[in-house]
């Protein structure tokens, strides 16, 4: 990195952080919508070489920028995109402390409260299974029980192994996000993004490294340790992700 060369980061999280009153809420979010159609434009035309990732979160990822300790990266739901359907539990914490800027659409982003249940041995049978996601409400019901699992990262392979913590789960506050609101999550707290199945969002997604803190998930109690494989994209799926949100945001701007 030049010295003296602002990273994207330090751009946006700058331009995002400059203040609290409309006008200057109105400026952010200009910067930041600017900020995304050069880099997308650029990623579009092969001028900016980067591999669109399918997440196992469930959305697809454009990994902008990795400085050090910190990222940018744009994220993506939307039926009309490829993505993978999530095989186990949304709610997870980050090692990274999370600053999110909303694009196109709307999403719910629901911070969990999790305290630390008996460790009771759970036998297969009598495993209580992970209650399946309606589309109105958050993935953790209270009273649940989990078994957390510490997530490594090795290249595109995420080593998910569990803990001996069981813990309990339920929403502490769910949040309505849409295009031009920014929220936040602290390194190390549980949430759960949730996107209408036809729904669409686009974030631009700003992470900081925290020390000490693990990236963290939860499953039902007896989850095994495994291995989850991110599915990296093409230059020309990820070309057209991209051409996907610039049209998103010209249709998002011109309401």
């Amino acid at each position: 990195m030049m010295s003296g060369r602002r990273t994207d980061y330090e751009f946006l999280i700058g331009a995002l952080s400059s203040g609290d009153g409309p006008a200057t809420g109105a400026a952010a979010g200009a910067a930041v919508r600017d900020w995304a159609a050069r880099t997308l434009r650029a990623v579009a035309d092969g001028r900016r070489p980067l591999r669109a990732v399918l997440h196992p979160l469930g959305f697809t990822c454009l990994p902008v920028e990795r400085a050090g300790r910190d990222g940018v990266c744009v994220h993506v739901w939307s039926p009309d995109v490829a993505a993978v359907t999530p095989a186990g539990s949304l709610i997870h914490a980050h090692c990274w402390e999370l600053t999110s800027y909303a694009l196109v659409g709307a999403l719910d982003n629901s911070l969990m409260t999790v305290t630390d249940a008996l460790p009771a041995p759970v036998t297969p049978a009598a495993r209580p299974p992970l209650p399946a996601r309606p589309a109105d409400a958050p993935d953790a019901p209270a009273g649940a029980v989990y078994q957390v699992l510490r997530v490594r990262r090795q290249g595109d392979v995420d080593e998910l192994s569990p803990t001996r913590r069981l813990v309990h789960c339920q929403p502490a506050r769910r949040e309505r996000v849409a295009a031009g609101d920014t929220y936040g999550v602290p390194a190390g707290v549980f949430h759960a993004t949730d996107v209408a199945p036809q729904g669409e969002a686009v974030t631009v997604a700003l992470g900081r490294m925290a020390d000490g803190v693990a990236d963290l998930s939860l499953a039902p109690p007896g989850t095994a340790g495994h291995q989850v494989r991110r599915q990296r994209c093409d230059p020309a799926q990820t070309a057209a992700t991209a051409r996907f949100v610039l049209d998103r945001l010209q249709v998002t701007l011109a309401r």
